[in-house]
This record gives structure tokens, sequence and C-alpha cells, in this order.
């Protein structure tokens, strides 16, 4: 059965399309993912960053930084993600968008002030 995709001059996926190469896509809109959270991110340091030649180039820094991500490291999207290439968005998701993250840990503790790594507390048990 040759699958061939209905999609054509930059349309969004369709369900028969999707449903016929499920992986192909949830593949592609993961490398997506995880390309615009690390070109958002590269985007924070624009006029931040120096080497010794003066300002870094932050076109070259986003490419630098994208190719040295490895696609073992790759996130899983976020719920609510809606990719910013129209090309792999589904034709019933709306607007590009980049949910916010969601913390479900106590309300009067900041997850950015404080990391506590799994399994610390086996550490300590080498003296048993």
């Amino acid at each position: 059965m040759g699958t061939e995709c209905q999609y054509r001059n930059n349309q969004m996926i369709t369900k028969e399309d999707y449903k016929d190469l499920k992986e192909y896509y949830d593949y592609q809109r993961k490398i997506a993912y995880n390309k615009e959270i690390v070109l958002s991110m590269a985007d924070k340091f624009e006029g931040r960053v120096y080497n010794d030649f003066g300002m870094v180039n932050i076109k070259d820094m986003k490419e630098l930084l994208w190719t040295r991500v490895k696609p073992e490291d790759y996130e899983e999207p976020r719920k609510g993600w809606v990719p910013q290439d129209e090309n792999l968005r589904f034709e019933w998701e709306g607007q590009a968008q980049m949910p916010k993250t969601e913390w479900n840990g106590p309300k009067n503790l900041n997850p950015m002030d404080t990391v506590v790594p799994r399994g610390w507390e086996q550490v300590f048990d080498d003296d048993k």
C-alpha cells in the first residue's frame, strides 16, 4: 500500500495523512518543538553574550546550539503546543503557541530556586 501525503503547497496535516503516517509526523513535530525551545532560549541571550571579538551574533549562536542537541535528548512536546511551521500543524489546530511551563509543586516554592536530584537518599546508604 503506497501512502502519499495528501497535503501540498504549504497546507496543514490532514487527519487522513496523520492516520497514515503518525510516527513520521510525531517525530517531525518533536524535532520542531525542540528546535523552537532551543531557539527561544537563544533569543534571551541576544545582546548579552560576548567573546574575544565582541558581541556574539545571535543567528550563529542559534545554529551552533541547535547542532549540538542530540536526538536522544529531545523532549516530548508539551500539551497544547502548536508548531510555528504551518506544514507541521494539524488541520484542527489554531495559531502557533508555546504553552507556559506548569509547576505542580508547593505554591510557596519557586521551582527555579531549588533542584533536588532524584535518588539523593542513596548517597548516604554506603555505611550499611
